[in-house]
Order: C-alpha cells, then sequence, then structure tokens
C-alpha cells in the first residue's frame, strides 16, 4: 500500500510540473499579453470618451438636471455630515 500512494504522489507531481511547464506556462504567457494590450488600449479609449464628454458638457448652460442636481446635493450633505461627525 506504501508503495502505490508513493507512486502515486510522484505521478502526480510529475504531471503538475509536466502540465505548468508546458502548458500552464504558454497559456499564462497568452493571458498576460492579451491583459496588458486590452488594459491599454481600454485605458485610451476611456480617457478619450471622458474628455469628449467633458468638452460637450462645456459647451451646455447647464450640465445637470434638476433631478440630479438634488441627488448630487443630498449625497454632498450626507457626507458632509459623515465627515464632521466624531466617529
Amino acid at each position: 500500500m506504501r508503495i502505490f500512494i508513493y507512486k502515486l504522489i510522484i505521478s502526480f507531481l510529475a504531471i503538475f510540473f509536466l502540465y505548468h511547464s508546458t502548458i500552464g506556462y504558454t497559456i499564462y504567457k497568452f493571458q498576460n499579453k492579451i491583459y496588458s494590450s486590452l488594459n491599454k488600449k481600454l485605458v485610451e479609449d476611456i480617457k478619450s470618451k471622458i474628455r469628449v464628454e467633458i468638452e460637450n458638457s462645456l459647451k451646455k448652460d447647464k450640465i445637470l438636471e434638476r433631478d440630479d442636481a438634488i441627488l448630487l446635493n443630498k449625497i454632498l450633505k450626507k457626507l458632509s455630515s459623515e465627515i464632521n461627525s466624531p466617529n
């Protein structure tokens, strides 16, 4: 029984290291390339969209709708009271 367990552990470790040294490493490398390229593109797209929206909002007379202004006012008052509270 002891020999069977040793063989099982050695086989499992061999398969584990073989997987990570071949398939696992290539998948990890490919995944990192995808994430890094998507992140750079995504960040640039978001920056450009924010700039466009800011420019469009500056052209308007009123940036906020009345309901939005009321909600923001309530949130700011609540934050202000929480910041000023001693707890």
